[in-house]
């Protein structure tokens, strides 16, 4: 029987005000969830726990008052939607139609694993307080009640890492955590929001697919019979949109994402 996978946005319509759902208090679960691992002074960070039942956000003292600089007043008062909203839009598709799916599907897969702890690692874009985009690292461990077969809760982590990261791609690992604490990661996969319309044009594309083949700009130059300006002009375009630092990085996701 083919699996049938429900999206992430399919799956918050459906859990608001749950009939016969009841949740622990919320410091208990909070207070249950190992921090150590977000507990990261060198990064900014907000940790914060979602009921879907409700729509609602609950959130640890910040350990700053700002956090992308909204303030933490602001954050206080945001429904469980509002970092949804703030991504970006492509970022928010790959997560709704792809990564939850795939989640649940591994939690259902996983339902009977005892003494085992899964938490859900992936990285998206956000608009800040200044109106410009800043990477983002989310720790998502969710939460069941016994008579559930989807999460009715989750506490989460959000840490700003907008400095390490350079490019488009998103990540998704899976944790595991057992009884003795040790940690190690069972899965990793990467998302490309872009494809092969929208980050290149189709002239872009014939050089990025002759400097792959080892060609300078000047040999792809006589091959299409363009300026070498033009061909510089191409390369350089292709590195900020793709905010790629290199030519060889460049081809890298261009193969991964399906564009060469």
């Amino acid at each position: 029987m083919k699996e049938i996978k429900t999206s992430y946005f399919d799956f918050l319509k459906k859990s608001r005000n749950r009939n016969g759902t009841e949740l622990p208090e919320v410091n208990d679960l909070i207070e249950q969830f190992n921090r150590e691992s977000i507990s990261n002074h060198f990064f900014p960070h907000v940790f914060y726990f979602s009921d879907y039942i409700q729509n609602t956000n609950y959130f640890r003292p910040f350990s700053s008052r700002y956090f992308l600089g909204y303030t933490s007043e602001f954050l206080l008062k945001t429904d469980a939607l509002f970092f949804n909203r703030m991504r970006d839009q492509k970022d928010m598709e790959i997560f709704d139609e792809q990564i939850f799916p795939d989640q649940m599907a591994f939690l259902a897969n996983h339902k009977g694993d005892k003494n085992v702890e899964y938490t859900f690692i992936t990285n998206f874009r956000l608009k800040n307080y200044s109106d410009t985009w800043s990477s983002l690292v989310q720790r998502t461990h969710y939460l069941f009640n016994d008579h559930s077969i989807m999460p009715v809760a989750s506490i989460n982590s959000l840490t700003d890492f907008t400095y390490l990261k350079n490019d488009l791609t998103i990540n998704h690992l899976i944790e595991k955590c057992e009884e003795c604490h040790e940690k190690t990661v069972i899965e990793s996969k990467c998302y490309y929001p872009n494809n092969k319309s929208d980050i290149f044009s189709k002239r872009e594309v014939d050089v990025l697919k002759l400097a792959s083949q080892g060609m300078g700009s000047k040999q792809i130059a006589d091959q299409l019979n363009i300026s070498i300006h033009t061909i510089n002009n191409h390369r350089r375009n292709m590195l900020v949109r793709s905010n790629c630092k290199n030519f060889l990085q460049l081809v890298d996701i261009a193969v991964k994402s399906g564009v060469l």
